[in-house]
């Protein structure tokens, strides 16, 4: 067994521990203490970033293939969760983020598309290092917004049900989201902006349709802040834009590399 694979599976062992006493918590109508997310949670991520760095460092260069990059995004999502539990009320999300890095990390280290490893200049190594802080920041919003939408269906229902009466209030629950999506769409721009400036061709045949769906999710995005700003747009549009801006990411970089690495073999 390599070292990356023995660190994936201790890392997914504490995820899926974290995200036990959370349920557990749930089930028992507790709101999820700190403690029981930083502990198992700050482990599982120490033990997830350096088995990382096993997989994806190799001598040929970087290993970017569509799982370890999910697997990337789901580390530096849930390192994000555990530093905003600090201050705000995200130990819910890790509820959603925990279980998903469980699943991801194994698919990374056993499932093989074919990507060939490759050397990143400078430039470039900046610009995928400014990506998966943005879709790693955007999944906690999707994440955040879906949370939203049930809470709000709740509210108009007139009844509160289960472990949402625990949820903070309507209106800190938005402004967390906001607060998620004014970072995500800074580092998405700026991801962008290095693209353009080092990538030799963002329009060649491999990488035009995540360029365009990357630029139509940063419009979507750009609507939703100038619409919360000038007419104070909340609840359910909210919910909506953000879900849909997320939605053009996935299928942008997702399927994109499903399309070149499995189907293409493009890699």
């Amino acid at each position: 067994m390599t070292a990356a694979e023995a660190l994936g599976l201790i890392a997914t062992f504490l995820y899926a521990l974290s995200s036990l006493l959370l349920y557990r918590q749930f089930r028992g109508q507790a709101a999820p203490s700190r403690a029981v997310l930083m502990l198992p949670g700050g482990l599982a991520v120490a033990t997830h970033a350096v088995g990382l760095y096993f997989l994806l460092v190799t001598d040929q260069g970087l290993r970017l293939g569509l799982f370890p990059v999910a697997s990337c995004m789901a580390a530096v999502g849930a390192g994000l969760v555990l530093v905003s539990s600090l201050y705000r009320p995200f130990q819910w999300i890790g509820a959603l983020v925990f279980p998903f890095a469980a699943l991801i990390i194994p698919a990374s280290l056993w499932i093989d598309t074919g990507y060939t490893a490759h050397p990143l200049e400078h430039g470039i190594g900046l610009h995928v290092l400014l990506s998966i802080l943005a879709y790693a920041v955007l999944v906690l919003s999707a994440c955040q917004a879906l949370l939203l939408m049930v809470q709000d269906r709740q509210l108009k229902d007139g009844h509160i049900r289960g472990v949402m009466r625990l949820f903070p209030p309507m209106q800190v629950m938005e402004s967390m989201l906001f607060d998620t999506i004014w970072l995500g769409q800074s580092l998405l721009t700026l991801a962008i902006l290095f693209g353009f400036m080092y990538v030799d061709d963002l329009f060649a045949q491999h990488l035009v349709h995540k360029t365009v769906l990357t630029l139509v999710s940063w419009v979507i995005f750009a609507v939703l802040l100038s619409g919360r700003h000038l007419r104070g747009w909340r609840g359910r549009t909210a919910v909506r834009f953000t879900l849909a801006g997320f939605a053009a990411l996935v299928v942008a970089f997702f399927g994109s590399q499903l399309v070149l690495e499995v189907i293409l073999d493009k890699t």
